[in-house]
């Protein structure tokens, strides 16, 4: 009986640390950091700088290539390996250059000896690269988007699985392939249909972010949760946050990111890297303010992504990343909760004033022009009364 009761005095001591502790955040490596620096292959000193900022040397360092040239390059790959990271080149179907490489022809065999002397140059490094083809395939504001130029589910994954047999047939093995549409937030951009299938992919993962327009402000659960359990459904590969930040205007996004890193992640245990999008970019859509994602966009962003990506959670090493099993189900894959507490939303009143623009704010011009039209014809009303009444008396 004494030890059932110390047994049940030391519980309740410890249910104050328990409650204290971010629910699924255990303190061990469990996903790695990465990050996309803009320019940072031709200026290093760029990715230095932010290496300072943050304290945490990157596992994985975003690069993106176009078709115009080969994707690797050794001296950059080589660059990005000595600091202690894997290069992830997100392979872009299409040109600044203007010039066109559309899947229907890489479908048909088009371009086959570009792709030959890709999978060589890959072959010949022979360290691990994660290959990120065709991304956010599910929009359509990409020329290898689904219903651009006639694309389809069928002719993207033909395309995909054509790529990976020839890069296996010529021996780059090193090359992972990683398959990351857009997050499906709002169910307008599903992509469960254009998944090339296990035997073809290495790694999953989504691009996701807190765009804030027109007083939105998505929490980091509230952007990937379907996305999420949705690749946890049909797959049990490792999912890597392959894009993701915060607008730093309409909102706190220092809080933003505090709640992403250190309470909501933690609670998607398939997530086994997060590289985040450090640059200021306009919107998809042109709609809004570019969308500034740096992590130093303000003091106290900075100092909240530093103390965020330096929690153990996120220690994983180069070597324990690519020793990641590839039948990686660690849980459910159900998503958390959204937050339920402060991450950074703004008022009320900021929301539904920033929503005034287009057809709301034609609407709103006149439910005012209508609510003027009716408080004056209510006060003639009342003046034509009191006409009456001193003209009876």
């Amino acid at each position: 009986m004494r030890r059932l009761t110390l047994l049940a005095a030391l519980l309740v001591a410890a249910l104050p640390a328990l409650a204290a502790a971010p629910a699924g955040a255990a303190q061990k490596p469990t996903a790695a950091f990465g990050i996309y620096v803009p320019d940072s292959i031709e200026k290093p000193q760029l990715l230095d700088q932010v290496v300072s900022e943050v304290g945490r040397e990157p596992v994985i360092i975003s690069i993106y290539k176009q078709w115009d040239t080969i994707p690797f390059v050794e001296s950059e790959l080589e660059e990005i390996w000595d600091r202690g990271a894997v290069p992830m080149v997100t392979w872009e179907p299409f040109s600044y250059e203007g010039n066109e490489y559309p899947l229907r022809l890489i479908q048909r065999g088009h371009f086959a000896r570009y792709v030959r002397e890709s999978a060589n140059a890959a072959r010949r490094w022979g360290k691990p690269i994660l290959l990120r083809f065709a991304h956010e395939m599910n929009g359509d504001w990409y020329p290898w988007g689904r219903g651009v130029e006639g694309n389809n589910s069928h002719r993207y994954r033909s395309v995909w699985q054509r790529l990976v047999r020839i890069f296996r047939r010529l021996g780059a093995d090193n090359v992972q392939w990683v398959w990351t549409p857009n997050v499906n937030t709002g169910g307008e951009n599903p992509f469960r249909d254009l998944y090339p299938g296990d035997e073809w992919v290495d790694w999953v993962g989504f691009d996701g972010f807190n765009w804030a327009l027109h007083g939105e402000w998505n929490s980091f659960t509230e952007l990937v949760d379907n996305s999420y359990e949705e690749m946890a459904d049909f797959t049990s590969k490792p999912i890597i946050v392959s894009e993701t930040g915060s607008s730093e205007t309409g909102g706190d996004k220092a809080t933003w990111v505090t709640s992403a890193l250190l309470e909501e992640i933690p609670k998607m245990p398939r997530i086994r890297a997060v590289v985040w999008f450090n640059e200021s970019f306009q919107d998809i859509t042109g709609e809004g303010q570019p969308l500034d994602a740096r992590i130093n966009s303000s003091p106290e962003t900075l100092s909240a992504f530093r103390k965020g990506i330096n929690s153990p959670y996120y220690s994983l090493t180069r070597e324990q990343l690519l020793a990641t099993p590839a039948e990686y189900a660690r849980d459910s894959g159900v998503a958390p909760e959204p937050p339920d507490g402060d991450f950074g939303q703004p008022s009320l009143f900021y929301k539904y004033t920033q929503k005034l623009h287009g057809p709301y704010l034609a609407a709103a011009i006149a439910g005012a022009v209508a609510g003027v039209l009716v408080l004056l014809a209510i006060l003639l009303l009342w003046r034509r009364r009191r006409r009456r009444a001193r003209a009876a008396a």
